[in-house]
């Protein structure tokens, strides 16, 4: 896919009101032929794409085809405009007004137990996406283990996975992504933490544009690294990884239900997604998504 010309100029502040504005107007849509043709001409062509108003869950919806659908090597796509039961990890809201909230439904030809660092491929990709549609987005996005996009440490986007097996070496991984177009007030005070959004960063955000680049930029940016992951998972991309690792070599916390269970100097990743964190006793590799990363003074992350 080709990228577009990034564009380096201070892009405008934005506004909560502007936020809830656009999420109240229904302002941004996909262009649907725009769409089409920008994924035919990469990496996810013939992906199937539905796009729609409202629904419940666009991973509860892909779950669900999932189970119902013959094995098949083309990835499935729903984004819906409005969710009325998303949820993010840890079962938090997640409705995604002000944001972009879709399902990837990936197949691949693995076992449950080569999963391993997937979910940061998936971050991975969704950056790299942003850095292809604007080089000063792309600067401003750190990556959160396991699964967040950040700038200045607030909140850009998050990913759930979850899987559905097929057959023997054969499943579906359903992939939630919400990704912030522009900071919404409700969402961090339903959250009871600060927002980022592609807005703040990208200049002269769009959008009646900008949006369908991006999911354009991100889902060809996720069939490229189903391709390398299936081929030899996650431990190629492990560098890229951590040159965008946020809390690299800084002191964190893990979190378990808000209670601290360690803490030390975060040193990476290794090549099977898991977090390399020195404690007082040694090095310690962390591999449990149920827990949530923090750095040790004690602010948002």
């Amino acid at each position: 896919m080709t990228a577009p010309s990034p564009n380096d100029a201070a892009p405008p502040a934005k506004t909560a009101t502007e936020a809830a504005t656009l999420a109240a107007s229904g302002a941004w849509r996909i262009d649907a032929a725009a769409l089409r043709a920008a994924l035919d001409a990469g990496a996810a062509r013939g992906w199937a794409v539905a796009l729609v108003e409202e629904t419940g869950s666009t991973n509860a919806d892909l779950t669900q085809a999932c189970r119902q659908a013959a094995w098949s090597d083309t990835a499935m796509v729903r984004l819906a405009y409005r969710q009325t039961a998303g949820r993010g990890r840890q079962g938090r809201p997640w409705q995604g007004q002000a944001g972009m909230t879709f399902s990837v439904a990936l197949p691949l030809p693995l076992a449950p137990a080569r999963l391993s660092g997937l979910s940061l491929g998936v971050g991975l990709a969704v950056a790299e996406a942003l850095a292809d549609c604007d080089a000063g987005l792309g600067a401003a996005v750190g990556l959160k283990w396991p699964n967040d996009l950040q700038i200045d440490g607030r909140k850009l986007a998050g990913i759930l996975i979850e899987s559905v097996p097929s057959g023997p070496q054969q499943l579906w991984a359903v992939i939630g992504i919400g990704l912030n177009l522009v900071r919404d007030a409700a969402m961090e005070a339903a959250l009871g933490r600060q927002l980022s959004g592609v807005s703040e960063r990208m200049a002269a955000f769009d959008p009646a544009r900008d949006p369908t680049r991006l999911l354009a930029a991100i889902l060809g940016r996720l069939a490229e690294m189903r391709q390398a992951f299936v081929a030899h998972g996650f431990a190629p991309l492990a560098p890229r990884w951590s040159a965008r690792d946020a809390y690299r070599d800084q002191p964190v916390r893990l979190l378990h239900d808000g209670r601290v269970l360690c803490e030390g100097i975060a040193r990476g990743v290794d090549g099977e997604g898991q977090l390399l964190l020195e404690t007082a006793t040694g090095l310690e590799r962390i591999n449990s998504g149920e827990l949530s990363l923090r750095p040790a003074g004690g602010a948002q992350g």
